[in-house]
């Protein structure tokens, strides 16, 4: 029974696929699926991250889904309203499986305490000066025990909470909040997306290590800019950082 309005209604599972952002590109360019569609798959094998990182995950232990959104109510320059929302839902997902705190490092991984428990890869195209389509993927760790030691502090839901994870009801679950916090999107509620982004973020308003250039500074995370940029207060000025440009120092 669909708990939601339109979100995973329409439901295409697959065992293997290279990725499913790339299914639901293919899925876009022969026609146009309905809102809310959802691609899972057991096993993504060319799975992608943030600018060109790889997304690991081990087949059938984990949530691999993309889903398809048409915010044609949002402007290019505020796109990274969708970022927020999105990573917001994740949270609250999470959260609501592991009855614990969770944060966002930015832009838009999930973390647990220090440890990776998911990650998102939004994929826009725009008409005009206004989003046209997005194809949001999230990887959620879920079964997963061990990962590969060359992954940056992995963790899964079942590390954290010692018990394994239906993958259906997981889904379920963050279809309600994807939504949850995409009607709020639509309704152009900025302020609150804003402020609930702000204070989930990991480390936000203490002073820690990040490494610029190969250089280490010292600075506090104030906030993010509309545009996603990082606002980092640092040796008694305000700067901003593009993703990329800086990263965290985690031990």
């Amino acid at each position: 029974m669909n708990t939601t309005l339109f979100t995973g209604h329409f439901l295409v599972e697959l065992d293997t696929v290279d990725s499913t952002n790339n299914y639901l590109k293919g899925m876009l360019a022969k026609g146009k699926p309905s809102e809310g569609t959802v691609i899972m798959a057991n096993s993504q094998v060319s799975g992608r991250g943030q600018v060109g990182n790889s997304w690991l995950t081990e087949p059938g232990q984990n949530l691999t889904v993309s889903y398809l959104f048409y915010p044609g109510f949002l402007e290019a320059g505020k796109q990274f309203y969708l970022n927020m929302a999105v990573s917001l839902a994740v949270k609250d997902c999470c959260e609501a499986l592991l009855k614990d705190e969770v944060k966002i490092k930015w832009p838009n991984d999930i973390y647990y305490g220090d440890t990776k428990i998911g990650g998102i890869l939004i994929e826009n195209t725009i008409s005009g000066n206004l989003l046209n389509s997005s194809i949001v993927g999230i990887g959620l760790n879920v079964n997963q025990t061990e990962f590969d030691t060359s992954l940056p502090h992995p963790s899964s839901l079942k590390m954290i909470a010692g018990k394994d994870f239906d993958r259906k009801e997981v889904l379920a679950t963050l279809n309600i909040y994807i939504e949850k916090y995409y009607l709020q999107l639509r309704q152009q509620h900025f302020n609150f997306l804003d402020k609930g982004y702000t204070v989930a973020l990991y480390r936000y308003q203490q002073t820690h290590e990040f490494r610029r250039a190969n250089q280490l500074i010292r600075g506090e995370i104030n906030g993010v800019t509309k545009e996603g940029k990082l606002i980092l207060h640092c040796n008694g000025k305000e700067q901003r950082y593009n993703f990329k440009e800086i990263e965290y120092v985690i031990p």
